[in-house]
């Protein structure tokens, strides 16, 4: 008689298997429904928003309350988030990379009390005051420097990716001083090739995280034309007198178009960077 190789479950196998599966779904509900009342509301008419705090079954579709938002004054908002986004995320990875490379070198003199000094900064917060002290001295107030410039390190994108260049193999980079290579050319030609995962990483976290500035800007900045997108949201989201041009009442529904635009930059980009995101933090968070 020929014995079957399978393996039965116990049962309490199958019981704690349901009930993972049930409690994983009811988890991606509490994330999905309300992403789901957002997009089908923004589609709906006025009509079918009035007195309706959720609307999760469609009950018209419009693409009007988009060409509202993209013919009103939030788009002006909208492209100063996105201006923000691209110029912080450049600024911040042309500071974070050759100083998380020159930290990942052992033989750096000093390289301990440099990097504890960085982590002191990360767990103590100056304050307020002081911090719009230092801002307005340097002359940035109502400037978008101002968002972009005293935010423009992250100590955790720094620490993860010294971590990662510090795992690569001292024996190549000193082959590659041997071949004439100076620094720049072993940081451009050799550890950035090699850090493509972590890289996309710390990008996507200094992309959302300027894109969703927000106490930086209702602080520096007093011109109402360069305010960010989440500055213009929040008011739409808090003021129920709030008007779209001639005093016309903001209904949910162009409330929730605003909040799918705002969305939009980061849905768009994840995709083409998730593949490394997370081998990327796994990566620079245990070598080094």
């Amino acid at each position: 008689m020929i014995k079957s190789n399978t393996i039965r479950e116990s049962t309490s196998r199958k019981v704690f298997r349901a009930f993972n599966m049930i409690f994983l779904t009811f988890v991606c509900l509490i994330f999905i429904i309300p992403i789901w009342n957002v997009l089908i509301t923004s589609v709906a008419k006025d009509i079918d928003v009035m007195g309706s705090d959720y609307l999760l079954v469609p009950r018209s579709f419009t693409l009007q309350n988009y060409w509202r938002v993209l013919n009103s004054g939030y788009m002006g908002a909208f492209k100063n988030s996105l201006k923000v986004a691209v110029l912080g995320t450049i600024f911040s990875m042309l500071i974070t990379v050759p100083m998380g490379f020159a930290l990942s070198q052992k033989h750096l003199l000093g390289r301990s009390i440099i990097m504890k000094a960085i982590v002191f900064t990360m767990v103590f917060d100056v304050g307020i005051m002081p911090f719009y002290i230092v801002v307005r001295s340097l002359g940035l107030i109502n400037k978008t420097a101002a968002i972009i410039i005293p935010v423009g390190l992250s100590t955790f994108n720094l620490i993860i990716l010294k971590n990662y260049m510090g795992s690569i193999p001292v024996s190549l980079l000193e082959s590659a001083k041997l071949d004439g290579c100076n620094d720049a050319t072993i940081l451009l030609k050799i550890v950035l090739p090699l850090s493509v995962s972590i890289l996309a990483a710390v990008i996507l976290f200094y992309f959302v995280s300027y894109w969703n500035r927000y106490f930086e800007v209702i602080m520096f900045i007093n011109d109402s034309r360069k305010y960010t997108l989440q500055v213009v949201l929040r008011s739409l989201m808090f003021e129920s007198d709030d008007s779209l041009g001639g005093g016309q009442y903001v209904y949910n529904n162009l409330k929730m178009a605003v909040m799918v635009l705002g969305m939009l930059p980061v849905l768009i980009i994840y995709p083409f960077v998730q593949k490394h995101f997370v081998s990327g933090i796994m990566l620079g968070g245990v070598k080094g």
